[in-house]
């Protein structure tokens, strides 16, 4: 009983290990891909010349006043400018 115990420990020890490196290099790369993502906004939201301005204004300011997530302003925006 005790020697299954000690495999089973031995065998899930390596898994865990991997998962969690796992899951912290893909939280790395996803939190680079938004604040890309983020920059892009802002730039956009800066060029008034852009015909897009209207919709990257609308995203930057429903992230930054907290009112939703950054995909969630993304979709609402995109919705609300459809509908114009």
């Amino acid at each position: 009983m005790i020697n299954h115990l000690i495999i089973i420990f031995a065998f899930s020890l390596p898994f865990v290990g991997i998962a969690e490196i796992m899951y912290w290099s893909y939280k790395k790369e996803y939190l680079r891909a938004k604040a890309k993502y983020l920059r892009d906004v802002i730039d956009q939201k800066n060029d008034l010349n852009s015909i897009n301005e209207p919709f990257y204004t609308c995203v930057y300011e429903k992230w930054n006043s907290g009112e939703m997530p950054l995909a969630e302003a993304n979709v609402m925006c995109s919705l609300k400018l459809e509908r114009n």
